[in-house]
């Protein structure tokens, strides 16, 4: 039987700040991996984003900060660079985030840690990577979404952008990061040699869009409904969300709306041409969805064989039996508070807390005989 922590023994030293680079960072540790979090005095700037559970542990920094030790380390002093190396020399991965060249200027950079660790997997996750005019630009999720194009994909009803409301960018460059990093770490032929890792926001967010960038070509720059009229609509107490795959699921829709009219009715007759008479049709579907409640609309188009069920929120989900059944979502100690936390899909719940800034500071430095100023 494979072991169920493939990264035990390995050493990973998270420079980095905000989510990408943490969201890297946890996944080592929960593959088990000791991860060592380096945090500047005032801790990383994702102790304060979003909601509070306790004076610095926001929801992010107590997802994303799991299973970590916590270390402060003054970088531009001379002790703290002198510990950050001292630790890097015997780490298998090191993290970091933000404009390339920062940490480098520090004492920190790829060339300096090679130097005493020819084995190092130096990972770099920033905004636009390490080529390019933009390259040492400040980059934010939010920028992300703008730059790249992904807003532009996603409008609300009157047409105008949409930023998704989850940082999705950072959680995804994470994911990238980990894959990249995985596969540094295992080299298939002969002993590691030291690496540099190149992941940046936006190539994460282009390959994510990878489909719908295709699309733009072939289409001359069209932004097209996928299969219309999938879609979200206001039910008459709560939003509906409708989707179909085939066109053979549109006859389905027009039984459960009792509109078997549409079926023949050639304005209608593919995505294509559907498509071409949005507005008109969207209008008539809104009218309809309205007079009726989003489960029993439901009700009647999954007995057509249609996917559509009522939007969510994040009670409704936890609360749903699939969930329970699935142990999907179970409550664990995360350190400040127990709250209930998603599980990483094939992986069992991961457990361990998120430390405090600095909570492992005085073990650290006694442990690897780090003389701090």
């Amino acid at each position: 039987m494979s072991d169920p922590l493939p990264l035990r023994g390995r050493l990973v030293l998270d420079l980095s700040q905000g989510i990408a680079g943490p969201a890297c960072g946890m996944a080592m540790a929960e593959m088990g991996a000791r991860v060592i979090k380096v945090e500047p005095p005032s801790g990383d700037w994702i102790r304060n984003l979003g909601a509070a559970a306790a004076p610095g542990a926001s929801g992010f920094s107590l997802y994303y900060n799991r299973g970590k030790e916590s270390l402060t380390l003054d970088l531009k002093s001379k002790g703290g660079l002198e510990a950050a190396l001292k630790l890097a020399a015997q780490a298998d991965l090191l993290i970091e985030s933000g404009r390339p060249g920062v940490t480098a200027k520090m004492g920190l950079g790829f060339e300096a840690v090679k130097a005493l660790n020819p084995g190092i997997v130096y990972l770099t996750i920033s905004g636009f990577g390490l080529e390019g005019p933009r390259a040492h630009e400040p980059m934010v999720d939010t920028y992300a979404q703008a730059f790249t194009g992904m807003m532009a994909m996603t409008r609300d009803d009157r047409g105008a952008p949409v930023r998704f409301g989850q940082p999705l960018i950072d959680a995804l460059t994470g994911l990238y990061a980990t894959q990249a990093a995985l596969a540094a770490l295992f080299p298939t032929e002969g002993p590691r040699q030291a690496r540099r890792l190149d992941v940046s926001l936006v190539q994460s967010a282009a390959a994510l869009m990878g489909p719908k960038l295709l699309e733009w070509e072939i289409t001359g720059g069209r932004v097209q409904s996928i299969n219309p009229p999938a879609g979200i609509y206001m039910a008459s107490d709560r939003h509906l969300a409708l989707t179909l795959v085939r066109e053979v699921e549109w006859a389905g829709i027009c039984r459960a709306l009792d509109r078997e009219a549409w079926i023949e009715d050639p304005r209608y007759a593919s995505f294509a041409l559907r498509n071409a008479n949005w507005d008109e049709l969207r209008a008539q579907l809104e009218a309809i969805f309205a007079s009726d409640t989003a489960e029993a609309w439901s009700d009647r188009l999954t007995a057509q064989g249609v996917l559509a069920r009522p939007v969510n929120d994040f009670a409704d989900w936890l609360t749903d039996p699939q969930v329970l059944a699935a142990n999907a979502a179970p409550v664990m100690d995360l350190g400040a508070v127990s709250l209930p936390t998603p599980r990483t899909p094939s992986r069992q719940p991961f457990a361990a807390p998120a430390p405090g800034a600095g909570q492992h500071t005085a073990a650290l430095s006694d442990e690897f005989g780090l003389v701090l100023d």
